[in-house]
């Protein structure tokens, strides 16, 4: 694998939405739902052109689509191809030089991994995304984000090389609140061994207290029997809105156990928070991509349009690609 330095990308952190009026872009893209922090970020922020996207899986109806002049309505769930023709739309309307800022607040996870994941494919050299902190989730460690699973599989772009030897296969787990999609993806993989992600420092003070609930949640639902989710030598505390931290702590872990002995096969789940997710996409996009390492994903039938309250600050990332 490569040797990436994540500590020279570059980030500013936004403390108040009045602030995020005086940041100017040629072209701003949020994808909408219900949230006080997609919405007002949308509306202070100053840009030439803004675009709202309608997900599918959000499920909003004509009737509750908001009133813009650009609003790009997408059709097909868990379709990430019309992602791609969107953003093929824009390279040929000059995306390459433009300034661009992307808020993955309201995508969903997998949307934000096959994005970056195209990106680099389209070879955009740098591009600005936002991420916004919310006050507190909706009812805490018992939130909920997603209804039915319809299956764990690899996101587009992210499959990797297999290595038919299984014998050290390892499963990278983003450990947010959604405990039943923490269990899905354990299942699906149950001969790997896990490791979980933590949001450290977490977004909020009593947020790390209620991620690890959701851990334990997890574990009662798949635990095997030869292994504990939480012993401290399987699992990874990065910050919960740094991505290059992320991505870094992510490299070393992995770089730590193929000194031990070599894995077979590394499977990446972004399950945590939006920005730690950005963090689990660089990562496979600069060392991953031609290893035996793939990303892979509880894909649902539906998403809570808002489980959060309030804004508590932005960040922006500025991606190298």
């Amino acid at each position: 694998m490569p040797k990436i330095d994540y500590s020279i990308f570059y980030k500013r952190k936004i403390e108040s939405l009045e602030l995020m009026k005086n940041i100017h872009y040629d072209l701003f893209i949020s994808a909408y739902n219900d949230s006080h922090r997609v919405k007002e970020v949308f509306k202070c922020i100053q840009s030439n052109e803004k675009h709202w996207l309608v997900l599918p899986e959000y499920e909003y109806t004509q009737i509750e689509i908001p009133d813009h002049k650009n609003i790009i309505i997408f059709s097909e769930a868990n379709n990430e191809s019309e992602l791609r023709e969107y953003f093929n739309r824009l390279i040929n309307d000059g995306f390459f030089n433009k300034q661009v800022c992307i808020d993955i607040t309201g995508f969903m996870r997998q949307y934000i991994v096959f994005l970056i994941r195209y990106l680099a494919q389209l070879k955009i050299k740098k591009v600005d995304l936002l991420y916004s902190d919310p006050e507190m989730y909706i009812k805490s460690e018992n939130t909920s984000f997603s209804d039915i699973l319809l299956e764990v599989k690899q996101i587009i772009g992210c499959e990797g090389i297999h290595n038919p030897e299984t014998n050290n296969d390892v499963l990278i787990i983003g450990a947010g609140y959604d405990s039943k999609r923490i269990s899905d993806v354990a299942k699906n993989k149950a001969n790997a061994r896990k490791v979980l992600l933590f949001g450290f420092p977490s977004l909020q003070p009593d947020m790390f207290q209620q991620n690890i609930l959701n851990a334990y949640k997890a574990e009662e639902s798949s635990h095997t029997g030869e292994f504990d989710y939480l012993d401290s030598n399987n699992s990874i505390l990065a910050p919960a809105n740094d991505p290059f931290i992320t991505a870094q702590l992510i490299s070393e872990y992995i770089k730590k156990e193929n000194k031990i002995s070599s894995l077979t096969n590394i499977y990446l789940c972004p399950l945590s928070t939006k920005a730690q997710t950005l963090g689990f996409a660089l990562y496979y996009i600069y060392e991953g991509i031609y290893e035996p390492m793939s990303v892979i994903f509880p894909f649902c039938r539906r998403y809570t349009r808002e489980t959060t309250r309030g804004y508590a600050k932005s960040w922006i990332y500025t991606v190298e690609l």
